[in-house]
């Protein structure tokens, strides 16, 4: 937002006060100024004001005059081309070795044998306008000899700013003047607007209807007579292109004009044009189109909120007028219409439509809902003065819901101690008066105060203490070391079991990730999981960022794969993640989601970090199942892993489901081709997924218990087993160790299949430790249980010792 210092200053006395220090106190004070200009360059300074002494035709040239100026103390002669001055008047002179804004630099110039000596300016010639008919005839009796920006107040510096969405009190020259008063303690203050009534009345020359006061709870309107459309005076123009707005004419200016004056939108209705002289403020209903002032017919909702005459819409309240009512060659009479509407209304309207306006930016954020009838009768008085108009005598205002500011208790103590200051009573006060908050009452050491109706961002006690902070200036709060305590929660059960199951991963060589529990809900669907499943059971967004955080998760795995390829892309191809979080499933029936505690991983990549003395080796199944197995047993537990019902999203044959006494807890395997490729990877990926709640709340009632060190060797064997390629290891593991009460442990070391053992057949090589705890183990009892153990193994599974 563009905003003209020199305007300002109609509001607030800025004497003594340089824009850049006071852009820099706005700044600190939460208004940031993002950029300072000056409205003209420097170089116009050198044109001055002259008059014109003489004036007869040029001697060789129809279509040229020479003219006799003066600048007060010096005549020149100068060769003009335009028609529309006389002698007498005051114009704008530009001397030699000026250089204009279009980039002509003035030179002594022979023109059909008469020197030149230099130029008269038009307005387009000074980058004023962007186009003129003639050059720029000044006010009569101009003092002579004076730079031209000066006379005309176009001397004048532009600030540049970006408001925060809370604060649409300052899109306007008036807010930011309110601002200025209140960080340099100066007064504030509105001209008095004059207007000279006349005997009709408004309510006589129009009627107005709020028929959806919900939306619209004030509406004010005026009616001026016998406009005469034109151009706007120069100030005008310089005002609203310092802005940023291009001048159509008088009549709109004036609206343009006072919106960004005030605040607040206004929008000018040709009279003759509205059905019945009649407005009424009511929803769409049946209307389903609607040509707007853009010449673009737009599709519009039954709610969305319009301005209708006594037969059809004739605007989209608080975004942009429509074609049938816009102010034309021939517009006489004139409505103004200041209204108040429901921010989020025209939120939804302006998005429905999808068309931003000037307008909808600042109704979308919430103007004052007092100063409405000021800013029609601003305009008013505008068009009285700079149109010829003739204002009907009073306006139409309709209030059928006055919006009511919030009383809100404000303790001091609690601000001082909020900010670290030691502010008194006397100065608290001060800062609220200056911000015009007002103090209803006091309780004891409390007050209860009501802030104005422009300042839709104070609702608590929390936002008055950081207007506090604000005029009392955030630099001269004074900065004291944060106190760190240790977390009250670290003795919690579940907090210190995660803790672990934390430190286990991380010790296997895995990084923790923190993903956002939003998810596009087609990051699931590649995952392979049937339409039915749990994990397409969403809890979706009522209004999400975006489409790709539209649901929450069901699962981990999508945050952790985008996690992965965002790896790969700048090309770490050695990746090990794991997140722990939460997953939401809807639950029909019921109003709160069901939430799970999960933990996932995902790994690619070399085994080991390349070493000339470590081998070439990739991830595989085993190494995840090892992950998992050193977080079984950190809590003291003991999974299984069946080779069948795990995700759809696994190769079958290098994935298994993870089971923890029965029940299914999660799967673990290497990523699918397809599914890999749906997430950009390109290496072979392995997971795993694991519901956390069963396993530590079976974790939780499993006590500890302790032994001493056994004083005995232990024995060591080992067998190899040619068995069916379609017997597992664990399912000879289980075998095993149910055997006898000495065998204290059993490992798998070795795996071979290959064309020297018969077709259909594997070797499996088991290493078996016995140990007695009360005595030595002699070989003829070890060799006693080994007999027993491959007669079973033979029997049982047909295997055959090697």
């Amino acid at each position: 937002m563009l905003i003209s210092w020199n305007w300002i200053s109609d509001f607030v006395d800025l004497s003594g006060i340089d824009p850049e220090a006071a852009a820099e106190r706005l700044t600190m004070a939460g208004l940031e100024v993002a950029g300072i200009t000056k409205l003209c360059p420097d170089e116009l300074s050198r044109v001055i004001s002259a008059q014109i002494t003489a004036l007869k035709p040029h001697p060789e040239a129809d279509k040229l005059s020479l003219c006799q100026v003066t600048d007060g103390q010096e005549e020149f002669t100068i060769v003009c081309g335009a028609s529309n001055m006389k002698a007498g008047d005051f114009v704008a002179l530009a001397p030699l070795k000026t250089r204009l804004p279009n980039g002509m630099t003035i030179k002594k110039a022979k023109i059909r044998g008469v020197v030149s000596i230099g130029m008269l300016c038009s307005t387009a010639e000074m980058g004023l306008e962007d186009e003129s008919a003639g050059i720029m005839i000044l006010p009569e009796n101009s003092p002579l000899g004076k730079p031209v920006i000066d006379l005309l107040g176009l001397q004048d510096t532009i600030l540049e700013f970006e408001i925060t969405p809370n604060r649409g009190d300052c899109l306007s020259v008036i807010g930011v003047a309110r601002e200025l008063a209140a960080i340099y303690k100066r007064k504030f203050s509105l001209p008095e607007i004059s207007l000279q009534e006349t005997e009709s009345k408004s309510s006589d020359l129009a009627s107005i209807t709020v028929s959806d006061p919900d939306l619209c709870p004030r509406y004010v309107g005026r009616v001026v007579q016998d406009v005469v459309l034109g151009e706007s005076p120069l100030w005008l123009k310089a005002r609203l292109k310092a802005a940023g707005v291009r001048p159509i004419s008088n009549v709109v200016d004036v609206s343009n004009y006072v919106m960004f004056e005030t605040g607040q939108p206004l929008h000018a209705f040709d009279l003759d044009l509205l059905a019945d002289a009649r407005i009424d403020v009511r929803r769409a209903g049946g209307d389903k189109k609607f040509v707007t002032l853009d010449e673009e017919e737009r599709s519009i909702d039954p709610d969305t909120l319009m301005i209708c005459d006594g037969k059809e819409p004739v605007a989209i309240a608080g975004i942009m007028g429509g074609l049938n009512s816009e102010i034309n060659a021939a517009t006489k009479n004139v409505l103004i219409e200041s209204a108040f509407f429901q921010p989020a209304s025209i939120r939804r309207s302006a998005r429905i439509v999808n068309l931003g306006t000037e307008a909808s930016y600042r109704f979308e954020r919430g103007v004052d809902s007092e100063a409405t009838d000021r800013a029609a009768d601003r305009a008013a008085e505008l068009l009285q003065e700079l149109a010829r108009g003739k204002v009907a005598a009073g306006a139409i205002d309709i209030s059928p819901q006055p919006r009511q500011m919030p009383e809100i208790l404000f303790r001091p103590a609690k601000a001082n101690a909020l900010l670290g200051l030691d502010l008194d009573l006397n100065a608290i006060k001060d800062i609220l008066a200056r911000l015009e908050i007002r103090i209803v009452k006091e309780v004891e050491d409390s007050l209860v105060v009501i802030p104005p109706a422009w300042r839709f961002d104070l609702e608590r006690e929390v936002d008055l203490i950081e207007e506090v902070a604000r005029l009392f200036g955030y630099d001269r709060v004074p900065v004291t070391a944060a106190v760190l305590t240790a977390p009250e929660v670290l003795d919690v059960p579940e907090v210190v079991a995660l803790n672990q199951v934390r430190e286990t991963v991380l010790t296997c060589g895995y990084s923790e990730a923190v993903n956002y529990s939003f998810i596009d809900p087609q990051a699931v669907t590649k995952l392979n999981f049937a339409s039915e499943s749990r994990f397409f059971n969403f809890v979706k967004l009522k209004n999400p960022i975006s489409s790709e955080m539209a649901v929450m998760r069901t699962s981990l795995l999508p945050g952790l794969l985008n996690n992965l390829n965002d790896n790969l892309r700048v090309n770490v191809k050695n990746v090990r993640l794991f997140e722990v979080g939460r997953t939401f499933y809807d639950v029909a029936g019921e109003k709160q989601p069901s939430e799970e505690l999960f933990i996932s991983a995902v790994a690619c990549g070399q085994r080991y970090r390349e070493h000339f003395s470590s081998p070439d080796n990739g991830v595989d199944f085993f190494d995840l199942k090892g992950v998992l197995e050193e977080l079984a047993a950190t809590l003291r537990l003991e999974l299984e892993f069946v080779a069948s019902d795990y995700y759809p999203c696994l190769i079958p044959g290098r994935a298994a489901m993870i089971k923890l006494g029965g029940r299914n807890v999660g799967s673990v395997g290497q990523l699918h081709y397809q599914v890999a490729q749906a997430y950009d990877l390109d290496q072979e990926v392995f997971v795993f997924e694991l519901f956390l709640t069963p396993l530590l709340e079976i974790s939780a009632g499993i006590s500890v218990t302790y032994h001493g060190l056994a004083r005995f060797p232990a024995v060591y064997r080992d067998l190899a087993f040619l068995v069916d390629s379609s017997i597992t290891a664990v399912t000879l593991l289980d075998y095993m160790r149910n055997q006898h009460k000495l065998l204290i442990a059993v490992e798998v070391f070795d795996l071979f299949q290959g064309d020297t053992l018969p077709e259909g057949k594997k070797s499996l090589a088991f290493r078996l430790t016995f140990q007695d705890m009360n005595k030595t183990l002699t070989d003829k009892k070890v060799n006693a249980i080994i007999a027993k153990m491959i007669s079973g193994i033979e029997s049982t599974f047909q295997g055959e010792v090697r």
